[in-house]
């Protein structure tokens, strides 16, 4: 009996091995068609977003969206969540205010370091080039944030304490995507004028939105920016450009 079950297991290791060896060879015979399959796959994914970039770059220059832009580069302080606290609560200049940082002794840990300096007024400089669009203006309370909508939109109409990125706050994650659907969704849009947000990483969430295009994992470098549209049956996701770089190209051919 055992010799007739080590029989069977033998055999069926044999099998096994065929048909892992029949399946190599069968790979192996197609990898030209897998190699050309997988490289058609990311070429089109890679042209069709090339496509959308150039499409939306150009759209937006009529006007209507609300463009959500991540603030230009800051020095990176592992605790930074603790000084955006300080800035934005500590102080008595009221809710949807700031203690002005730039002003404090944490300013290196929350304004723009001198390359965002640097990069906020070359995208100020882009955008006047292109002749961008832009109404009005609204920022987050955070130093680095409104540096960036001084330098590269011209200043900001309004301050909003809701668009400090989640880290520093102990909030219910519904909570505040409420607040915050109901403010973008509040936005005024002038007429053939863009609104800004001069905000963070950390403050978009794709449940603020009616469709599905938002991509999973959003986070923007620094200097990108999403194209939302705001709808009276509520907030369309429309684009990301992921850092001001791929959005502007756009604008210089040779």
């Amino acid at each position: 009996m055992i010799r007739v079950f080590h029989i069977l297991t033998a055999m069926a290791v044999v099998l096994f091995l065929l048909i892992s060896f029949s399946s190599v060879i069968y790979i192996y015979d197609q990898r030209t068609k897998i190699h050309t399959f997988i490289t058609d796959t990311i070429l089109t994914r890679y042209e069709t977003r090339k496509s959308n970039d150039f499409y939306w770059a150009k759209e937006i220059m009529n006007g209507g969206y609300i463009l959500h832009f991540r603030h230009a580069e800051r020095d990176k302080w592992i605790d930074v969540q603790m000084y955006d606290a300080l800035e934005s609560d500590l102080h008595n200049n009221g809710k949807n205010e700031s203690r002005y940082a730039e002003n404090d002794y944490f300013s290196d840990a929350v304004c723009l370091n001198s390359r965002g300096k640097i990069q906020a007024r070359a995208m100020g400089e882009s955008l006047k080039y292109i002749n961008l669009p832009i109404g009005s203006v609204h920022s987050s309370v955070s130093c680095r944030s409104r540096q960036t909508a001084d330098l590269a939109f011209g200043g900001y109409e309004k301050l909003h304490r809701i668009l400090v990125h989640k880290g520093p706050y102990k909030e219910k994650e519904k909570t505040r995507i409420n607040k915050l659907t109901e403010l973008y969704s509040s936005f005024p849009i002038e007429g053939g004028k863009n609104t800004i947000v001069s905000a963070h990483n950390g403050v978009i969430d794709c449940n603020m939105f009616i469709n599905n295009k938002c991509p999973k994992g959003l986070k923007l470098e620094e200097g990108g920016f999403y194209v939302i549209r705001n709808t009276k049956d509520g907030l369309l996701f429309e684009h990301e450009f992921h850092n001001f770089q791929v959005f502007i190209k756009q604008f210089f051919e040779r």
